[in-house]
């Protein structure tokens, strides 16, 4: 048996069930959460393969970028933090 209902129909039945506002309100939160596309999740795997490539644009080599990280590393060096405030301590 096949029935088709129209949006109106939907609509009346909901009045006549004489819901609160809490209710209702319920009601219309789960009819948007089903109108809303699924996000897909994405597996770790496809992350890593998104964020391949994010330095493409960089005309380093991999080497180059690798020696400038290294130098860039300072050992024995006091290093004096900023306080986030205005404040003088």
């Amino acid at each position: 048996m096949k029935a088709t209902i129209s949006l109106d129909g939907i609509l009346s039945l909901i009045h006549a069930f004489s819901l609160d506002a809490d209710s209702k309100r319920w009601l219309a939160e789960k009819l948007v959460e089903e109108a809303q596309p699924e996000k897909a999740k994405q597996n770790y795997a496809d992350f890593i393969n998104s964020i391949c490539g994010a330095w493409d644009d960089d005309p380093r080599t991999t080497e180059e970028i690798k020696t400038d990280i290294r130098n860039a590393r300072q050992f024995n060096v006091t290093r004096h933090i900023m306080p986030l405030t205005d404040e003088k301590e």
